[in-house]
């Protein structure tokens, strides 16, 4: 089964209001469900620049990992540019076989992910 690890930024403030917390985490429900109809293992990790991304790298460790996809806050965040730029060092030494993609809100993510790993 092939494994996407999402990467985005925790849920709640000051990242988001409480209210865009909860919206987000019923369109990452709604992801969720579809990755695994599509037949993918798809789990979603939390990191932010004061967290930092030592959690993240040792799940890279732990298991195979054959995508990472940057959430949608992280990659559309200029200000984020560092952390962004953390995360794809982290994958490539950590998990240098994953792809590294970034979550696009135009997209459907089963079909980014099996068109990057060449499945579509």
């Amino acid at each position: 089964m092939i494994s996407v690890l999402h990467i985005g930024l925790p849920l709640v403030p000051p990242w988001l209001t409480p209210e865009e917390g909860k919206e987000i985490a019923v369109r990452l429900a709604g992801i969720r469900q579809r990755m695994e109809v599509a037949g993918f293992r798809y789990d979603i990790l939390h990191a932010s620049p004061d967290t930092g991304l030592a959690a993240f790298r040792e799940r890279l460790r732990a298991e195979r990992v054959d995508a990472v996809l940057i959430g949608g806050g992280v990659a559309g965040d200029p200000k984020l540019a560092s952390f962004k730029q953390d995360i794809i060092n982290a994958a490539r030494y950590e998990a240098p076989q994953a792809k590294v993609l970034e979550f696009d809100h135009a997209l459907d993510v089963p079909g980014q992910v099996g068109r990057a790993l060449g499945m579509l």
